[in-house]
């Protein structure tokens, strides 16, 4: 799948963040987050807001190596409900001035395939994403997720975790081997993968192919169905074949 363009992604980080930050500002900051078990709301926005802090630094110094997380500017997040949301805006928008400055081929450390500055941009778009998810289920009513974004999410996720270097698919050693093909299918927009497994990892290849089993659905619910954050009992997914094979896939995928 093609990558959008490298300001699409800048700006739905801007506006994925602005949506978090109403969900921060409008919450209790020790409310539970189900889907980031052990985690409240506050512990959400600080990772989060870290995360956007330490990504503009890799991009600001040109880092070619993975730098920590210590000393990074502006670390402190505020007590307040009000002040974490503003906090929360403020890492975001060092991120994406520099992911604009920078554009998408400068090179800088990836822990993925590209070690450039557009992996950045498309990772922070999708992470922030599914960190806006999380923030809303713990306050309220959860906004939808554009169709053609959620299918780029879907196609992020995999060509990320194919990538050797990968160890934050914590369970992705499940996937060698062979047989259990799965197929995905977006109903409402365009986006269908195979995926095989192999026995040096996993591959995965665009269209419409015969497989062992098969999800079907609209694209904001196969993505949350491949991040574990899809609402039991409140979806519209069709699993067709091997039940088995999606279960094994879904717990493979884990990152994290």
């Amino acid at each position: 799948m093609d990558w959008f363009e490298h300001e699409r992604y800048v700006t739905v980080l801007e506006s994925e963040t602005g949506l978090f930050a109403a969900a921060v500002a409008g919450g209790d900051p020790a409310a539970e987050v189900e889907n980031c078990p052990e985690w409240t709301l506050a512990d959400l926005c600080r990772h989060q807001g870290m995360v956007h802090r330490w990504v503009a630094q890799v991009i600001r110094t040109r880092a070619r190596e993975r730098i920590g997380f210590t000393g990074l500017p502006d670390a402190d997040m505020p007590e307040d409900p009000a002040g974490q949301a503003e906090w929360l805006l403020r890492g975001a928008s060092q991120a994406a001035a520099l992911l604009r400055e920078s554009g998408p081929e400068e090179p800088v450390w990836g822990w993925a395939l590209e070690q450039r500055t557009g992996f950045w941009g498309r990772r922070m778009a999708h992470e922030t994403l599914v960190h806006r998810i999380d923030a809303e289920s713990a306050v309220g009513p959860v906004s939808p997720v554009e169709p053609g974004l959620a299918a780029d999410g879907i196609d992020e996720l995999l060509h990320n975790a194919m990538a050797p270097a990968s160890r934050v698919y914590s369970k992705r050693d499940l996937l060698r081997g062979e047989g259990g093909t799965l197929h995905l299918h977006c109903t409402d927009v365009h986006g269908e993968w195979l995926l095989r497994r192999t026995p040096e990892g996993f591959s995965y290849e665009e269209g419409h192919r015969k497989s062992d089993a098969a999800v079907r659905g609209p694209a904001a619910e196969v993505m949350q169905l491949l991040l574990n954050r899809l609402p039991d009992g409140r979806n519209s997914i069709q699993v067709l074949g091997d039940k088995a094979v999606v279960e094994l896939w879904l717990e493979g995928l884990t990152f994290g």
